[in-house]
This record gives structure tokens, C-alpha cells and sequence, in this order.
């Protein structure tokens, strides 16, 4: 289906769905006319001996107007409309009936008005009132106007004649019923249009907040990118000191917290012997390893550049001490190829680590340099262990391995 096609039956849908609560708005009001007038025709006080015959007529037809309406408000509910593809059909042709049987009923009684009263009041308010509120094709309305209007002429014309009588009944009608079309035409169009300017309103809108959508979520990843390394895909030393900005802001007492400086040993000579191809891939399968062991811990891992990585803990120093060893270990259970290493045949890490507990960010920013000489003194032993250097920042606590 086109997009013209599409904006039709859209517009089809919203002004049917804008009719049947016009509808019941009109049943309201036709129940109010119908009771009122049965009141007064049951009491009969009104009606000279000679009209009282047309009074049961008048009832019946009242009678039936009321419960017709009554079934409007009871079975079409104004809270559960949602007219649909599906039942679009089904609710046009409801409204239509209901347009077409309240004529034709108000066309009966006022045949009987033309006789007995001589005039067609009822059926011109009736008409004026369904072409103002009703926004319906012209040529829907104009049939069934042509189909109720014939025979109130022709009975005024069988009753008075042309007359001076029938000028009380042919003038109103002649101006009222063209005014009425009139109305009904003008008003199908300006709701047509309106419809159709809130339906691409509503689209734009649509279209608007899906755009701000997709901006948002490529602003979001544009943002993750910037703060990923693009080979390990780990957070990168950005990311890293915005970690350590938040440590430090959520800080409103003295905290635990392990940092680790990981290093790849002899990464210089890797890359010279097996080319930088092969040290990518080892460089990832580290890192994938490194955020695995993190993760696993509730902890942060991050490329804190070249070789390096870095992993940010809160856990007592005894543990962080077994998650380093565990690091050292489980680096060597991958069994990458080194032959230019010093230390194995093997890819193997250094670890520097120091635990403390953090009361400001001055003291987190000093942990990271413990942290990073603590690495330096691990290589200086010998590399492929781990070396720690404590939070009272002039004291050695944790052994090397």
C-alpha cells in the first residue's frame, strides 16, 4: 500500500472514530427531545379533540427514538472506540443506520405534522443539527435527505395545497435543507482537513522522536567508542580515570580498594620476533582474559597502554592477592608462543598491585603510583610474579610471588 493510500485510510479511520462520538453526543441531546415530547403527548392536554388521534403515533415513533438512542450510549462506548482496518466497515455502516433511521423516523412524525400542525419545525432542527455535527460525505447525507424530504412535500402539498397555508412550509424548507447541505459540505471538508493535518502532525512527531532515538543511541555509541581501545575493545585510560573520578566521588568513607598494573613481559622482543600481527593477538587474547577474570571478581579492567593493563578491585588484600596470582597463572595457561622471553617460552606478566583504604581521591591518585612502582619492583625480580606495595604507602605488606 502507497503512503497516499495509507494517509486515506488513516483518514478514514479518524473521522469515523470522530462521528461516533459526535453520535453519542446526538443521542444525549435525542433522548432529552424524545422523553420531553412523550411527557407531553401522554398527558394530551395540548391537542385539541381532533389531533388527539395522531398521539399513540407520535409516541410509538418517541418511543422507539429513545431506545434507539439508548442502545447508541450503552453499546458504543466512548473509552473502548478504536476503530481498526478491521472493523472499519462494521462501525461506518453503525453510524450510517443510525443517521439514516433517526431521519427516517423524524420524517414520519413530521408527515404527521404537516397534517395536523401545518409545519415541518422538527425535521429542519433534526437536519441542521446532523449536517453541523456530523462530518460525513455530501453525497451520503444529500440521498437520504432526498429519500425523507419527497414525501414531507408531497403530503404538504396533498394537505394545503398551494396556498397561502403552504408558504409556512415550502419557504423554511427551501431555505433551511440547501443552508443544511451547505453546512454539511463545509464541514466535512474543514474536518477532513484537519484530520489530515493532525495525522501528519502526528507522523512528524513520530518521525521527529524516532530520529532523536537513533541520535541518541549513535551519540551513545560514539561515546563508548571513545572511551573503548579499539584492538582489546577494553576501556582505555580515559575510561580508566573517569573509573577512579567516580571512585572518588562516591568516597564518604574509608574504602578498600586493590589497583593492579599488569604488564606483558618482554612484549618489545614478541613483536620484533613474530611481527605485530602476532602481538595484536597477543595483546587480545590478554586482555579478553584480563576483562573475563574482572568480571568474574566485580572489578575493572582497563588498557592502560602499550602492554600494560590495569584492574581496579575492592576487595580485602588477601583476596586481591590470590586474584593476582590466579592472573599470573591463568596468562601462562594460554600458551602463547614467546621464545624471546626471558623468563619462559611462553607469554607470562608482571603484576604490581597495591592495597589500600581510600578516604579521598588524593590517596586513590597515590595508589595508582604505588601500583605502578610495585610493578617495576616485580620486574625487577625477576618478572612473571606479582609485588605489592601496601596503603600505609611506606610499608611492604604483601609478599612477592
Amino acid at each position: 500500500m502507497g503512503n497516499q493510500e495509507e494517509l486515506a485510510l488513516s483518514i478514514q479511520k479518524e473521522m469515523i472514530q470522530f462521528n461516533l462520538k459526535r453520535m453519542r453526543t446526538v443521542a444525549w441531546i435525542l433522548m432529552y427531545i424524545s422523553a420531553i415530547i412523550t411527557i407531553i403527548h401522554y398527558g394530551e392536554v395540548f391537542f385539541v379533540k381532533t389531533e388527539r388521534a395522531m398521539v399513540p403515533a407520535y409516541i410509538a415513533i418517541h418511543t422507539i427514538l429513545f431506545y434507539l438512542d439508548l442502545a447508541v450510549l450503552l453499546f458504543v462506548k466512548e473509552k473502548k472506540l478504536k476503530v481498526t482496518s478491521l472493523n472499519l466497515r462494521k462501525y461506518e455502516t453503525i453510524l450510517l443506520a443510525y443517521i439514516y433511521t433517526i431521519l427516517l423516523l423524524i420524517s414520519v412524525i413530521t408527515v404527521m405534522d404537516v397534517y395536523f400542525f401545518k409545519h415541518t419545525a422538527l425535521y429542519e432542527v433534526l437536519f441542521l443539527l446532523i449536517c453541523t455535527v456530523f462530518a460525513i460525505p455530501f453525497l451520503k447525507i444529500f440521498w437520504i435527505m432526498l429519500i425523507t424530504v419527497s414525501p414531507i412535500l408531497i403530503s404538504a402539498y396533498l394537505s394545503v395545497g398551494i396556498s397561502g397555508e403552504s408558504i409556512k412550509i415550502f419557504l423554511p424548507m427551501s431555505l433551511i435543507i440547501p443552508i443544511g447541505l451547505m453546512i454539511q459540505r463545509h464541514t466535512y471538508k474543514v474536518q477532513s482537513k484537519i484530520t489530515k493535518q493532525h495525522i501528519l502532525l502526528q507522523e512528524e512527531m513520530k518521525k521527529s522522536k524516532n530520529l532523536s532515538k537513533l541520535l541518541a543511541e549513535k551519540n551513545n555509541e560514539l561515546s563508548e567508542q571513545v572511551l573503548r581501545d579499539t584492538l582489546t575493545n577494553l576501556p582505555n585510560r580515559r575510561a580508566f580515570n573517569n573509573k577512579l573520578t567516580q571512585i572518588g566521588q562516591q568516597l564518604s568513607k574509608p574504602t578498600s580498594l586493590s589497583v593492579m598494573m599488569i604488564d606483558i613481559d618482554f612484549f618489545k622482543n614478541l613483536n620484533d620476533y613474530y611481527g605485530h600481527l602476532q602481538g595484536d593477538e597477543a595483546l587480545i587474547k590478554v586482555a579478553a582474559l584480563l576483562d573475563e577474570i574482572a568480571e568474574k571478581y566485580n572489578a575493572f579492567a582497563a588498557r592502560w597502554g602499550g602492554e600494560e593493563f590495569v584492574i581496579v578491585s575492592q576487595h580485602a588484600a588477601k583476596f586481591s592477592e590470590h586474584v593476582c596470582e590466579e592472573i599470573l597463572e591463568e596468562v601462562r595457561n594460554l600458551n602463547i608462543r614467546h621464545e624471546r622471553s626471558e623468563v619462559a617460552d611462553i607469554v607470562t606478566v608482571s603484576i604490581g598491585m597495591c592495597h589500600a583504604k581510600i578516604s579521598n581521591s588524593e590517596q586513590l591518585k597515590i595508589c595508582c603510583e604505588l601500583a605502578d612502582q610495585a610493578l617495576y619492583t616485580a620486574k625487577q625480580n625477576g618478572r612473571n610474579n606479582f609485588y605489592c606495595k601496601s596503603g600505609n604507602f611506606d610499608e611492604d605488606v604483601c609478599l612477592p610471588f
